[in-house]
């Protein structure tokens, strides 16, 4: 029986870290897992979590300071559970200052399992030496892109590029209309569709630029309607949120309409992190924002080495969509180019024709999924 421990540290590395578990079952289906994760990992077959993978979802370094003594703790405990289960393989998923220390630790400690890490660490953004040094302590690497395995191909480690699992999710079998049947919204209405972030750090932070905008539009566009989708934790704090703004909107938190919630909207209003290439597969028209602790960007525009930050803008290399940063993730800045995208112009007619040039890049594989490919991947270090 081969064993295997596997960690995810947020919600986006939850999913990906199940799609692999359930590959790696259809492919052996006597493989045991442990490890951390959320409730996806959890249906796909982890048989308990170590501690609550919350823990882990930290994101930059004023929330990530007051956490350190913790964080050392939930390394340690979790090399010490490694060392005691004795795995073939240990994958991480993501949420690479966490996982990059355990699996370190790992290899100093000369625990016998293959160590491969799930997602690549955007060395091609920032950090460019960092290559070399995750070559040190793993032993495979699974990246989405295709442009990435070339990073580490020159430093010795197996890399291989699978592709997004987003382009297998359904997002682009939607159904808007369904949707807006369910909910009550009428067909020829405008809907903008307002992403808060997955962190609470970013609700906190970001809740009112990003329902400063939508009031906006309220008030220039009567009609308008809006659409959340969202994570069940953070229903109720949005309807807060958006109560205390007067808005109302549609909040769907049921996973099972996501992408149809998705295919309802005719624009969007995206805090940056995964969903926005989502929203891009989604083909929908949008801009991102962001905003961090001033110390945290004081450090990280000094590190970046790309121009964008979304994705599809980085692989397209060119502004698509429209990213308001830090001092630029203002109301009045944001509401310009979310008019321009509600009046059916040229902006979101462009928008849309580079996004078919996203999804083909993001298959380089069209005969198998994502999750199959990284699965071979990982079985091929089994001995």
């Amino acid at each position: 029986m081969t064993k295997i421990f596997i960690i995810a540290g947020e919600v986006s590395g939850d999913q990906l870290g199940a799609a692999l578990m359930l590959a790696l079952r259809e492919k052996d289906p006597g493989i045991e897992f442990r490890g951390i994760g959320g409730s996806n990992m959890l249906r796909a077959g982890l048989t308990d979590s170590l501690f609550p993978m919350e823990d882990l979802s930290l994101m930059g370094i004023m929330e990530v300071v007051p956490k350190i003594p913790m964080l050392l703790n939930r390394i340690r405990q979790t090399v010490t559970s490694i060392r005691v289960y004795n795995p073939d393989i240990v994958i991480t998923v993501d949420a690479p200052d966490f996982s990059f220390r355990v699996q370190k630790e790992l290899k100093d400690q000369k625990v016998r399992a293959k160590r491969i890490h799930f997602v690549a660490p955007t060395v091609w953004a920032w950090r460019p030496e960092r290559a070399r040094k995750i070559a040190a302590f793993l032993d495979g690497l699974i990246c989405l892109f295709p442009f990435e395995p070339e990073y580490f191909h020159r430093q010795g480690l197996q890399a291989v590029a699978v592709g997004h699992p987003v382009m297998k999710s359904g997002v682009r079998e939607a159904n808007g209309s369904l949707f807006r049947k369910a909910h009550g919204v009428p067909e020829g209405r405008k809907v903008v569709g307002l992403f808060f972030g997955s962190r609470r750090s970013e609700i906190d932070r970001l809740s009112d630029v990003v329902s400063g905008v939508a009031r906006s539009l309220k008030n220039e566009m009567p009609d308008v309607g809006f659409v959340v989708p969202t994570l069940p934790r953070w229903e109720g704090r949005l309807k807060e949120i958006l109560a205390a703004q007067g808005l109302e909107a549609t909040i769907s938190s049921d996973p099972a309409e996501k992408w149809n919630a998705f295919a309802a909207c005719d624009a969007a209003v995206a805090v940056s992190g995964t969903v926005a290439l989502e929203i891009a597969v989604a083909d929908i028209p949008h801009v991102i924002l962001y905003q961090m602790n001033n110390l945290t960007w004081a450090i990280v525009r000094r590190m970046v080495q790309t121009k964008f930050v979304h994705l599809a803008n980085i692989m397209l290399k060119k502004r698509v969509v429209p990213e308001f940063i830090q001092d630029n993730a203002s109301v009045d800045k944001i509401m310009p180019a979310i008019r321009s995208l509600l009046a059916d112009s040229a902006e979101g007619a462009l928008q849309k024709e580079a996004f078919s040039q996203v999804r083909e890049l993001l298959v380089p594989d069209k005969s198998r999924s994502a999750a199959e490919q990284a699965a071979d991947f990982v079985l091929s270090f089994r001995k």
